[in-house]
């Protein structure tokens, strides 16, 4: 006979058919598997591209942070030192209103006493006249 009529032979073929299916079978597994992999290391190549270019951003925005703080500072500054010219520049016209104020208390006072006076005046020229 054949090899096949050999005592064992068909088991040996039968193994071997086995191996060959399952060599099929983890090649189709392994083709499978490395085409789910391709789009995730796409994936994270893109997803370090994205973590670098937020880094960049976040320094770029620090970096603006800090200048416009300086900015900010500045402003207050010289708001300040102008606020500080236009305080002293009120209290000034205040004092100036206060003593306006007190020279017209000062007036009404004295043209208080004037009237008195001219109505004592007139009242002399009166009773003089009356008496005549």
């Amino acid at each position: 006979g054949g090899k096949g009529d050999a005592p064992g032979g068909g088991e040996v073929n039968k193994e071997r058919q086995r191996t060959v299916e399952e060599m099929a079978k983890l090649r189709e597994a392994i083709q499978s598997l490395c085409q789910s992999t391709n789009p995730l290391a796409r994936s994270m190549d893109y997803v370090q591209e994205d973590l670098d270019n937020m880094g960049k951003e976040l320094d770029f925005w620090s970096k603006d942070k800090v200048t416009q703080s300086q900015k900010l500072e500045e402003e207050e500054k010289r708001t300040e030192h102008e606020l500080e010219a236009l305080i002293s520049t009120l209290r000034g016209v205040e004092q100036q209103i206060m003593e306006e104020e007190l020279r017209i208390n000062d007036m009404k006072g004295s043209v208080l006493r004037n009237e008195i006076t001219i109505r004592n005046m007139l009242g002399s020229v009166v009773r003089a006249t009356g008496q005549q």
